[in-house]
């Protein structure tokens, strides 16, 4: 495993799923959230929040980047949308099981299990265009 392969794809990957998530959740779920106000942290106190936030995503990097570099490197773009997509499938369940404990509205369900999914798939692959084995050298 090259070390600075994957500390530099996570992140990358780290970069591109917050950014996504300012465009899906701000600018595209934004007025939903705004609906909804009632049910969320008050603006302050979440921009209060965003070091752990920023913990948050270089955790899921961390995971995602090192499973593909322990077992999908070599493998091309493809394969890393691929991994992402039942990467992000495999978050949906745990994402939903919070449906049942915490009062967030319904309307939720299907765009953040869809936003999950693409994230993920965008992350696939980035990890596969910048954890990208070299080619060997023909001697």
């Amino acid at each position: 495993m090259n070390i600075v392969r994957l500390l530099i794809s996570i992140v990358a990957v780290a970069v591109v799923i917050f950014i996504f998530d300012m465009v899906f959740h701000g600018m595209i779920l934004g007025k939903s959230y705004g609906e909804t106000a009632g049910s969320w942290r008050p603006m302050e106190e979440m921009e209060a929040r965003r070091p752990f936030q920023m913990l948050c995503y270089f955790i899921i990097s961390s995971g995602f980047c090192t499973v593909w570099a322990m077992g999908f490197a070599s493998r091309g773009i493809r394969s890393g949308a691929i991994y992402g997509f039942f990467a992000g499938l495999s978050s949906v369940g745990g994402m939903w099981i919070n449906f049942v404990f915490l009062p967030i509205p319904d309307q939720f369900k299907l765009p953040w299990a869809l936003g999950a999914i693409l994230s993920a798939v965008l992350g696939g692959i980035v990890v596969s265009l910048v954890y990208k084995p070299k080619t060997p050298v023909a001697g």
